[in-house]
């Protein structure tokens, strides 16, 4: 049967125009709310991720540190003695010296500190080697007793002569050649100059004699007796904090090798913005109990402590401050106040008390610190080599 005509149009009658309309505007309603979730989503995800690479750089930093700290001071040491507080050190014609202890930290104020970690690689480093010439008469030649024979001392190894007793400056040098004496009862250590021992002074004589501090002549007195250290590779490595973008003011920790003339530093942890470290101090050098905290400044400056305060410090502690990448629209970080009053313009480190500052950390040398996400990672670190020694 056939339909009407009038019921055919209506049979094939669509949407009008309004409806088309009403359904775009519930569409685009639509996707406004799923482009809206996923970018609400998306910002989760970017600011999670960013503040997990943050938390493993900031593990990754505080390791690196922690390692070489434990081993500092591994052949600084003799007769439970520091060898000494200041060090020698030839670089081609010139000397300069240099403090030398365990651990080393320069204060940086309200910006990061540096630290110094100084240790012997050798396996003979804590077992010095005494003098048997007095060093203004030996020339290159430094002569001590074969008591270890021959296998102490190979050719590259890092010296340091000093005399503990007299606390006068050590002198940083380095084998070129070991000979025994006929009698075989010595070991003579030559430390000439040369490619291969650059640590050494570019004449063979008066090594001594002109360096920074003239009277670093070492003899052989039995009441004062002199010594020579296997210090190995002798590794002092300097960890610090440094700035890669000026304008984000993002940084990384670096490590840079002080022994090896002329190195690049290194780079360990990206994300990496502030890095404090303090001194565990105890009330005397024969006591292990620390305290007090006390920042590197004034008398515990690397330039002015004194050989006693020296063992004094026990331990350190060390707060890594890292960064997330991720940029916020707003303000996510405020101020910290510590509890006795320490104002940061970042996040805090450690309870102050009243005898013990906590380290102030600056961070508005960007703009937009508050914008970003802080995390702050903390550890004390005894040392070892110290607490070892009973001075």
């Amino acid at each position: 049967m056939k339909l009407p005509s009038h019921a055919m149009f209506a049979a094939q009658r669509g949407f009008s125009l309004v409806e088309i309309l009403v359904a775009m505007v519930i569409g685009l309603i639509g996707m406004l709310v799923i482009f809206q979730s996923f970018d609400t989503f998306e910002a989760q995800k970017r600011t999670t991720t960013s503040a997990t690479d943050a938390q493993e750089s900031g593990l990754m930093a505080l390791s690196s540190i922690e390692r070489d700290v434990r081993l500092a001071g591994y052949g600084l040491f003799y007769a439970n003695q520091l060898a000494c507080n200041r060090m020698n050190v030839w670089t081609g014609a010139a000397a300069t010296q240099v403090p030398i202890m365990p651990v080393m930290i320069t204060d940086g104020g309200s910006a990061s500190d540096t630290i110094v970690t100084s240790y012997s690689t050798s396996a003979f480093g804590s077992l010095p080697s005494q003098l048997l010439l007095d060093t203004s008469s030996s020339a290159a030649v430094l002569q001590v007793n074969n008591a270890a024979r021959t296998a102490s001392f190979a050719v590259g190894n890092m010296l340091l002569v000093a005399n503990p007793l007299l606390g006068q400056s050590c002198t940083r040098l380095q084998v070129s050649a070991t000979a025994l004496t006929p009698d075989g009862a010595a070991l003579s250590i030559t430390t000439a100059p040369g490619s291969a021992t650059p640590a050494n002074p570019p004449a063979a004589t008066n090594l001594f004699a002109t360096a920074p501090n003239p009277v670093a002549r070492y003899g052989n007195s039995p009441a004062e007796p002199s010594v020579v250290i296997n210090m190995g590779t002798f590794t002092r490595n300097q960890y610090s904090v440094v700035t890669i973008n000026a304008t984000t003011r993002e940084g990384e920790l670096q490590q840079l090798d002080l022994t090896t003339s002329g190195a690049t530093a290194v780079s360990l942890a990206s994300g990496v913005v502030n890095l404090q470290a303090q001194l565990g101090v105890s009330t005397t050098p024969q006591t292990q109990e620390i305290n007090t905290w006390v920042n590197p400044t004034g008398t515990w400056a690397p330039a002015t402590i004194t050989t006693n305060d020296i063992g004094r410090v026990k331990a350190i502690r060390v707060a890594v401050v890292t960064r997330s990448s991720q940029i916020e629209r707003t303000n996510v970080s405020a101020t910290c106040t510590t509890p006795v009053g320490t104002a940061n313009n970042g996040p805090c480190a450690w309870n102050d008390t009243g005898t013990t500052a906590a380290p102030q950390i600056d961070l508005s040398g960007d703009t937009n610190w508050q914008r970003y996400r802080y995390r702050v990672y903390e550890t004390i670190i005894p040392l070892r080599n110290v607490m070892w020694q009973t001075f």
